[in-house]
């Protein structure tokens, strides 16, 4: 898989479709991102959302990465216009940056045609349970005002003898 893309658009696609928004989802076992490069576009797909954007392909293949490495790795490239993504069977080539696919639990399908929807991974692609919240305990409020100290009588006496 090999193409030349403009760095600015896709970091902006990736900003649309990519699933890893809160911070319980970055990291090892966050989502992946299917990147599909064919004909004059590559298309980047989220669990929900996908983008496509046009792009110089020399070599079709679909590979599937973790959306936050792949978004850290974009950012080390400032300044920047295009960027030559090169994917071979042991490694993705950006710049100078050679990542091991296996290590980094990437999957390449030189054949987009035979590639699958998402990641054949399991568990870390499945759209994560809505988090039950806490309930916070509130301030007590006591006729419309606030209480320093708690519901319970105080006797107050004036017997100072001095």
């Amino acid at each position: 898989m090999l193409f030349v893309i403009d760095k600015p658009q896709l970091q902006r696609v990736i900003a649309i479709v990519r699933d890893d928004r809160w911070k319980k989802d970055q990291g090892f076992a966050g989502p992946f991102l299917r990147i599909e490069a064919r004909d004059h576009y590559v298309k980047l797909d989220g669990l929900e959302v996908s983008g496509k954007i046009p792009a110089t392909v020399y070599e079709p293949g679909v590979l599937f990465l973790k959306v936050t490495l792949f978004r850290r790795l974009l950012r080390t490239f400032k300044g920047e216009k295009c960027l030559t993504i090169q994917v071979t069977g042991d490694e993705l080539l950006m710049g100078y940056v050679r990542l091991p696919l296996e290590s980094n639990e990437m999957l390449l399908y030189p054949n987009p045609n035979q590639a699958p929807p998402v990641h054949p991974g399991g568990a870390s692609l499945e759209k994560p349970a809505p988090a039950k919240r806490k309930r916070r305990r509130g301030r007590r409020w006591c006729s419309g005002q606030l209480t320093l100290w708690p519901d319970f009588d105080i006797e107050v006496s004036q017997e100072d003898k001095g």
